[in-house]
């Protein structure tokens, strides 16, 4: 976990330093180290969580003096988990390296391979190199977007940065800027931001910006990985093998590191699957004492005594929660409607008191199709299959109507019409033909975004590394190409997931019906301290919206929690 940021100015040189100031608004990112490098018309910083190679020097940032008349440098945030891998091939061809960090061996990939060892990489990233030999920068953002990356341009200059608030260094006034897409999710996946000019680099995705001594003419934006270009045959009777394989090797790599390491734990099925792989030391789990609906504390005990770890248990209150509401959301940037924002920045916080990088099982849901209402378009579908039915097909339609109407209208959060919903989801619900997989393509490429968002702003604020082994790109891959069948069968949802896990787990986590996620009882504790009414999510994510306002706009809204 690190923080970049960079400028190239097209007309002026660039005053001296300016880059300082972007940096230090993001330094909890990367508190161990920090640098810059400037040039006439340039500048680039980073602030360093050192994860590898403690004990290297002038990584913060990297710079290569012996390719080319003038030097390449690296900014770079996130981790190259095949590290070890490409540095023996790049060894074979004629490589030496200075350090054992996987930051060279990112920077001689593409000294060897140009922009396309973007292919190589298995990690989560976000970069930009500075090729001033040839003149141009090179930017990128992993697969799944673990790692975030903004930019913005104007006539003059170009900035990016790993988070909006160092954006906001170099821009004084910002305007708002909120579509259909906020008014429908409660959040905004794609390109565009809340604040105005201010863009998100989209994951899989490169920018190439080609004149770094001044006269740049702008950006080039290409999209280098997407998951429907790497459909394959997978043998439905050998899946389950495949997927237990791609698991394992996936957590083995995630697990190298020079610090130390825990695991979330909340009980459920994903989390449980990663502790039984990896073993890990800690683990972190966070409890809400206020009933069996929010309570999964038993179910996480039971897998940490199975595997020997020691089990760390917050237990987070209102109080809590009225004194890091504003800290929460200067630190995500942007206004997010999910109560899931607290405990993690809660679980965040007293991890980072005991190791310096900590597993998820983000990305699991969209991919093995782990949402309830995943079950709902599945059955409907189902009934069509049913011999005798096809001569009520008509009735059927009546009812559920097509299944991108019906998603749409399980998806809206109610402020826009289902039309609206619709236009946003179609071009990712109608990739593939399969529902179940629509469903999950749909939420892989929009919902995730937000989730990874909140990981790594709750993650960063303390100075804390989110690894992720279900966003492997081979895990994603392998997804979207089994059956859908193989993913929902009968009630059972994450079937050929729950399959590898009976292999390892014990039988009452693995056949557990009672999907809970990260819900703080806000509902209760409003009850508790007098208010009138249910504090339902559209005031919660009014609350959110206007507290945005406040931290970032100044401007000033009564808050309910006060």
């Amino acid at each position: 976990m690190c923080g970049i940021a960079g400028i190239v100015s097209r007309k002026e040189p660039l005053q001296s330093g300016l880059i300082k100031a972007m940096l230090s608004s993001i330094r909890h990112r990367g508190p161990d180290d920090s640098g810059s490098y400037e040039t006439r018309f340039t500048q680039t910083g980073m602030n360093r969580l050192a994860i590898l190679d403690l004990q290297s020097t002038g990584l913060c940032p990297l710079i290569d003096t012996e390719h080319g008349d003038q030097p390449v440098v690296l900014v770079y945030n996130g981790e190259i988990y095949n590290h070890l891998e490409l540095r023996g091939d790049l060894i074979r061809r004629g490589h030496t390296f200075r350090t054992t960090c996987d930051a060279e061996v990112l920077l001689r990939s593409y000294l060897e391979w140009g922009e396309s060892c973007l292919d190589r990489f298995n990690g989560m990233f976000a970069f930009a190199i500075f090729d001033y030999s040839n003149n141009l920068l090179l930017a990128a953002r992993d697969r799944a977007g673990e790692k975030p990356f903004y930019y913005y341009q104007d006539s003059d200059r170009f900035l990016f940065a790993s988070e909006i608030k160092a954006l906001l260094a170099q821009i004084p006034a910002p305007e708002i800027h909120l579509t259909d897409e906020f008014d429908a999710f409660e959040y905004m996946t794609g390109e565009e931001t809340p604040f105005r000019g201010i863009r998100s680099l989209l994951p899989g995705h490169k920018l190439v910006l080609k004149g770094l001594q001044g006269g740049y003419r702008g950006v080039e934006i290409s999209e280098y990985w997407n998951v429907l270009g790497h459909i394959r045959d997978v043998r439905p009777e050998r899946a389950v093998d495949e997927l237990e394989a791609l698991l394992e090797d996936s957590v083995r790599i995630r697990l190298r590191s020079d610090v130390p390491w825990g695991l979330y734990l909340s009980g459920g099925l994903d989390s449980s699957l990663l502790a039984y792989l990896a073993k890990p030391p800690v683990c972190f789990s966070c409890h809400f004492d206020c009933g069996p609906k929010y309570d999964e504390l038993r179910y996480a005990r039971m897998v940490a005594e199975g595997i020997g770890s020691r089990h760390v248990v917050i237990q987070p209150s209102l109080q809590d929660f009225r004194d890091s509401f504003s800290k929460i959301t200067y630190h995500l940037d942007t206004p997010v409607g999910s109560l899931s924002s607290f405990p993690l920045f809660m679980l965040a916080q007293e991890a980072r008191k005991h190791v310096k990088i900590v597993l998820s099982g983000e990305g699991s849901d969209e991919l093995f199709s782990g949402y309830v209402r995943y079950l709902i378009l599945a059955h409907e579908q189902a009934l069509y299959a049913i011999p005798g039915m096809e001569n009520y097909k008509p009735l059927l339609d009546f009812y559920f109507g097509p299944p991108l109407d019906r998603f749409a209208r399980i998806l809206n959060r109610g402020r826009v019409s289902d039309e609206n919903v619709k236009r946003l989801i179609a071009p990712h619900f109608s990739a593939f033909q399969d529902v179940t997989h629509g469903m999950g393509y749909t939420d892989f490429k929009m919902m995730l975004g937000t989730l990874l968002q909140m990981e790594d702003r709750a993650s960063s604020a303390f100075g804390l590394e989110n690894r992720s082994p279900f966003l492997d790109h081979r895990l994603i891959e392998f997804a979207f190409s089994i059956p859908g069948n193989l993913k929902i069968r009968g009630l059972t949802s994450k079937w050929i997931l729950r399959e590898v896990a009976r292999r390892r787990l014990p039988k009452i986590i693995v056949e557990r019906q009672d999907k809970m996620g990260l819900i703080p009882p806000i509902n209760l504790w409003m009850s508790q301290t007098g208010k009138r009414g249910e504090f339902d999510r559209e005031a919660y994510n009014k609350l959110c919206l206007e507290e945005w306002r406040q931290v970032f706009f100044g401007d000033k809204r009564p808050n309910p929690f006060s």
